[in-house]
């Protein structure tokens, strides 16, 4: 009798819960599509770049100088690039004017992709790179100059001199730590860079770029971005989690700031961060999740989790993402891009009224009312010896006496029959 009740409460909360879980939503920012396979082997991407002078384009690249045009709105539409190289491209910047972009990797690899042609060609004067792993690389808003960052802690300026010539000034000539991002701001002449162990340093390129370093010594920080156009704002993300939001004095860069915070509630490391919108960027992690970082309010939240994916394909949920961008007609639908070669559009759920939302939840909490309690009393009910006999003596005699009605009464009708029939 004891286990039929627990078995009874366990079935009425097995139920309770099921009701619940209906009305539980997703708890990402957005939804996911199908994956787009570019190939059906894995290409070892490591780079995602968006740009472009008319329509947004991206450009992705990575191991044996792979590299590919896909349509910023359409990734279903692709252009394969011809590169001179077959070391790993680790890093892509679109020049402001959209009209080229630089391509930098392994062994001192630098290349120059043209939108008129589409042809990716080395560019002159990069053996003055002297082999070094090239890691990071951004143009300066004017694009005057770009910042090429790699192993040991080696940085260039670079620009393009007559006849085509590329000039390149060595800013950091000594071995140091690893230059792990560049990240300069879409309007005023500074960049930001990010190293392993020697912490952030801002590049004024109004004094012939100048290095400031203003900290974060204590971490190994990954990447940096600086999409935020009215404060003077980048962010930088580092292991364990770390958000380091840089203040950046424009007038004496050598006093910008570094303040940095973990961030909670999410686990997994991050790994890149990519603009999404004006003030908005994208940070991605591993495992495959997403978070969303306004530069503007210092707050985080999630984009994609990580339980999501999971649960739509655990063999996409293992991928390691490299990369992410938002449309431009709208942040809020984009893609993701992982090592292997799967692009995965992202859209916001669908918008429902208000109204339907309230007129569900009520109607939804009146059938709870009224087949929870129906739903208990059955189970205590089978699960209950003394009930289950009450009832069948309670069944029992109205059936007798319905019964003996119906016999007394057929017994009336016969007697006045037989009085008709004799009279």
């Amino acid at each position: 009798m004891a286990n039929g009740a627990r078995t009874a409460w366990g079935l009425v909360a097995l139920i309770l819960t099921s009701c619940l879980a209906s009305v539980v939503s997703a708890e990402g920012a957005v939804e996911m599509d199908n994956a787009i396979w570019l190939a059906e082997y894995d290409l070892g991407l490591e780079v995602v770049a968006a740009g472009g002078e008319t329509a947004q384009k991206v450009l992705i690249a990575g191991a044996d100088g792979y590299a590919r045009l896909l349509d910023g709105t359409n990734p279903n539409v692709q252009i394969e690039l011809a590169t001179p190289t077959e070391d790993t491209l680790r890093a892509i910047d679109w020049h402001p004017r959209g009209k080229t972009a630089l391509l930098v990797g392994d062994n001192g690899v630098m290349l120059r992709y043209v939108a008129e042609d589409h042809s990716v060609t080395t560019v002159s004067g990069s053996a003055q790179l002297n082999g070094v792993d090239v890691g990071a690389v951004a143009w300066n808003a004017a694009g005057s100059d770009a910042y090429v960052g790699g192993a040991d802690g080696w940085l260039w300026a670079y620009h393009e001199g007559e006849g085509g010539q590329g000039v390149f000034q060595l800013l950091v000539d000594e071995e140091s730590s690893r230059i792990t991002g560049i990240s300069c701001h879409e309007e005023e002449q500074f960049c930001a860079m990010t190293t392993e162990s020697n912490g952030v340093a801002i590049i004024d390129s109004n004094a012939n770029h100048s290095l400031h370093w203003v900290g974060g010594t204590d971490r190994v920080w990954r990447g940096i971005n600086c999409a935020e156009p009215v404060f003077n704002r980048c962010v930088a993300i580092g292991e364990d989690r770390a958000i380091g939001i840089i203040g950046v004095d424009i007038h004496t860069p050598e006093q910008s700031t570094i303040f940095t915070k973990i961030i909670p509630g999410i686990s997994g490391e991050f790994t890149r961060i990519h603009t999404r919108g004006a003030s908005e960027a994208l940070v991605t992690m591993a495992p495959f999740q997403v978070m969303a970082w306004d530069l503007s309010a210092g707050e985080a939240y999630e984009w994609i989790e990580n339980s999501e994916v999971l649960a739509s394909s655990s063999a996409l949920a293992g991928e390691r993402l490299v990369g992410s961008w938002g449309t431009t007609d709208d942040a809020n639908i984009g893609f993701v891009v992982t090592s292997y070669g799967a692009v995965i559009g992202f859209h916001p759920p669908p918008e429902t009224s208000v109204w339907t939302d309230t007129l569900v939840s009520y109607l939804l909490g009146i059938v709870i009312m009224i087949v929870v309690p129906g739903s208990i009393m059955g189970l205590i009910f089978m699960n209950s010896e003394t009930l289950q006999r009450i009832y069948f003596n309670r069944r029992n005699t109205k059936r007798e006496a319905a019964e003996t009605e119906r016999i007394e009464k057929e017994k009336a009708e016969k007697r006045a029959a037989r009085k008709t029939k004799n009279s």
